[in-house]
């Protein structure tokens, strides 16, 4: 089975150049992560690359951090991004190399005591394989995977082409546990919930499933934010933190 990378020199240029765009987006991120309760002062940063979208108060909250990822250039960027805030914080900042999503088991047993956030990683895992199949089962297994751990992620759940025009296009944050138009978001399977969500950002043409929608366990709280990604080209993204014991 082919797996892809993901991420590289044009990724890091976009979020350079549409990093005033993302700002909104960025901002209702790091409000979520401020509610955030991890229980451990160590943190297993997975797939977050420079950074272009953490909160840095909340990555000052710990004592350690291992960030990993394919990325070569990563860490360089990571620290241009964040070192500053983290060297003031006295945070312990380390980074391996490697596919963490392939390395999974092996992380965590080399990382007992850490909490595990997925950082803008697990919608891009169906680009990542030949098989889509195959994609959706691994994400769809991966609360099993990570059972008794303290985990969260913020992922991809649909993105495509929106009407520029539309009204009521900014960023949005909306709490996945509300009731939309009758429908009771917490699980999440309900086809109507995509074309709701559509709906709030003017969608246009065909959008993709990301195929994250399995990701977390039924009835965990999240928030759904809206990013405004490219002119005309929007995302709905998920995210979500799971206690141990509790996936």
């Amino acid at each position: 089975m082919t797996v892809k990378a993901t991420g590289g020199v044009r990724w890091h240029m976009r979020a350079l150049m549409q990093r005033t765009r993302w700002y909104a987006t960025n901002a209702l991120l790091a409000d979520w992560l401020a509610q955030t309760q991890p229980v451990s002062s160590e943190l297993l940063l997975v797939g977050a690359s420079a950074g272009w979208m953490m909160s840095g108060p909340w990555l000052q909250r710990f004592k350690k951090i291992t960030v990993i990822d394919l990325d070569p250039i990563a860490p360089c960027l990571f620290r241009l991004n964040h070192g500053r805030a983290l060297k003031r914080s006295g945070t312990q900042l380390a980074f391996l190399r490697g596919d963490a999503l392939a390395d999974l088991p092996q992380l965590l047993r080399g990382y007992p005591q850490a909490s595990v956030f997925f950082d803008n990683v697990l919608g891009q895992h169906r680009f990542r394989m030949d098989d889509t199949d195959q994609a959706e089962a691994e994400l769809n297994g991966m609360a099993e995977r990570l059972h008794g751990r303290d985990w969260g992620s913020v992922h991809d759940l649909f993105s495509g082409p929106v009407t520029p025009a539309f009204k009521g296009s900014e960023p949005v944050a909306i709490p996945a546990e509300i009731e939309a138009t009758g429908l009771i978001a917490n699980g999440l399977s309900d086809a109507r919930l995509q074309q709701w969500l559509l709906s709030r950002v003017g969608a246009s043409g065909p959008w993709i499933d990301h195929l994250t929608l399995g990701v977390f366990p039924p009835n965990t709280r999240s928030c759904l934010i809206s990013w405004d990604f490219l002119p005309g080209y929007k995302h709905w993204l998920q995210a979500g933190w799971v206690a141990p014991g509790s996936s």
